[in-house]
């Protein structure tokens, strides 16, 4: 089984690296505005403040020479989108290609006045540590320096994932054949790769809820100054990696609060777990306060919402269409296009999900592990209630739902819930698993070979029909590969060669998941 985890571990790094190189530059759901925030934090050597800080013009100008999805092109009022893009000559794209890798290294530190950056609210601690990696690659080209943040940010938020995820099923006394489900099925999630795969805290984010998850585990469980201390740590740097996880601040306060009530714990404890977060986050959150008269320093409340307004909201948001745009987009969503995938597809994949969840309520025994990861899904699936309801007020009813990668912080959690159900299920549940192991494989490369490279390598189809697709491949073959080598930054080779690696990869972790799956003894169903 160890092995099979070091497969696991190379599907995720190859992956990550593969859908680096293919994203286009800035079509990474606002990567423009997330790294301005840190080329401000690089060139600047301080805290950007929202209504002043603006992008760079090295910036700016990139955004003159990439194609930009439609979606984006009446904000950034970039000229040429996707569509625009494909109908130019092979000169032209070359050309522009050269003019991006040559723009002055000196534009970096000019400031585009009419470009405000809506971003730079945002808590800073995956942001100081890219900028740090920004300043030591500041010689190179804007495109090779954005990949190389990238894949470093990718990777990093790949490794630590998975090294949560299998901690977190050991708690939660998952056999490791199943825990290794769980990691496939991550693994295979192009909504998870969307919101790594970009220069973004949400980077970070992800595995920031795993080992914050872990903490309070293992902080009510054993409850040692130790725990206390790691769980104050796991909560502050998670504060300060994205503040949406102030919803999960109940989470944290229960076990201590708990523990102080039955006298497992006292006053040192408690200091333990407190220190961190008042030396740590306290003073982010008080300048938000003084900067922005509010704890989050969200643009929904900082924009002038008040409470009448958002309680109207409540009422008016179509909460059915809401949940399952939020649910299926949580999925797969094509970065800043935002293309969809098959629903009927998609629906399989939420409906063998419901089933695991359904399990786990019904069969399996749930202890203080499996708890805290129910609550840490249903404080933040309250939290992006709220989050809906603010963005439909801000947004005067254009919104109806919570960005998609704002749900990647659950999709470990579920998971985990989900396939803790199905192991105790007997043989459906193993069949489930199984079932679902291979959707979340096919899912992924269909997501590359029907979806993402067509989209990226000119083919004009929005919604892409296998006899279509497989003339496009087959007569194409020279305009696919002049479109793929200049828009994506990784190139041609590099980007092909990733994806054949990452498909063979996903095939050998699928076929050894699958067989430990139905060689694995099945124990009589729980009443």
């Amino acid at each position: 089984m160890s092995r099979l985890r070091i497969l696991l571990l190379l599907y995720g790094i190859v992956n990550a690296a593969a859908y680096c190189c293919l994203l286009p530059l800035w079509e990474g759901f606002d990567e423009a505005y997330h790294y301005s925030y840190v080329q401000y934090l690089s060139t600047n050597l301080r805290f950007p403040v929202l209504g002043r800080a603006t992008l760079s013009q090295e910036v700016w100008h990139s955004l003159q020479l990439v194609p930009v999805s439609h979606y984006l092109q009446p904000f950034t009022r970039a000229p040429v989108n996707f569509t625009q893009y494909f109908g130019f000559s092979e000169q032209e794209r070359l050309a522009r290609r050269r003019q991006l890798k040559t723009i002055p290294l000196g534009e970096k530190f000019i400031s585009q006045p009419d470009k405000p950056n809506y971003e730079v609210n945002q808590s800073p601690a995956a942001y100081l540590l890219l900028a740090i990696l920004d300043r030591a690659l500041s010689s190179w080209p804007l495109p090779d320096r954005v990949l190389a943040l990238r894949l470093i940010a990718s990777i990093a938020g790949v490794g630590l994932v998975w090294q949560a995820t299998f901690s977190l099923a050991s708690e939660l006394s998952l056999e490791p054949v199943f825990a290794c489900a769980v990691l496939v099925c991550v693994f295979s999630s192009q909504m998870f790769y969307a919101t790594l795969c970009r220069v973004s805290n949400d980077t970070l984010a992800v595995p920031a809820m795993g080992y914050l998850l872990l903490a309070a585990v293992r902080a009510q469980r054993r409850g040692t100054r130790g725990d206390w201390l790691m769980l104050g740590l796991a909560m502050a740097l998670a504060l300060l990696i994205k503040a949406y996880f102030l919803f999960l601040i109940p989470l944290a306060l229960f076990p201590i609060g708990a523990a102080l009530w039955r006298q497992r714990a006292g006053i040192h404890e408690a200091l333990y777990f407190a220190g961190p977060l008042a030396l740590m986050t306290g003073p982010w959150y008080i300048r938000n306060v003084v900067l922005y008269g509010s704890v989050s320093a969200t643009v929904e409340q900082t924009s002038g919402l008040d409470i009448r307004r958002v309680l109207t909201a409540a009422t008016a948001v179509p909460w059915i269409e809401s949940i399952r745009y939020m649910a299926h987009s949580s999925l797969w969503t094509g970065n800043n296009s935002f293309t969809t995938f098959s629903a009927a597809t998609l629906n399989t994949v939420l409906l063998l999900l419901a089933a695991g969840v359904t399990l786990y309520f019904a069969r399996a025994r749930r202890d203080s592990a499996g708890w805290i990861l129910v609550a840490a899904v249903a404080l933040f699936s309250g939290g992006l209630a709220l989050i809906t309801i603010a963005f439909f007020a801000g947004s005067h009813g254009q919104v109806f739902a919570a960005v998609p990668w704002y749900m990647q912080v659950l999709l470990v959690p579920v998971l985990l819930i989900a396939f803790a159900g199905l192991q105790c299920a007997g043989i459906w549940g193993s069949a489930i698993a199984a079932l679902s192991v291979v959707l979340w494989g096919y899912v992924m490369a269909a997501s590359y070979l029907a979806k993402l490279i067509p989209m990226y390598g000119g083919f004009m189809t929005s919604r892409a029909r296998l006899p279509s697709l497989w003339n496009w491949y087959l007569h194409h073959g020279a305009e696919r590969d002049a479109i793929v080598g200049t828009v994506c930054p990784g190139g041609l080779v590099p980007v092909v060669t990733l994806i054949v690696f990452s498909l063979a990869v996903m095939v050998a972790s699928c076929a050894a998941v699958v067989a430990g799956i139905a060689l694995r003894e099945h124990p009589r169903a729980q009443a």
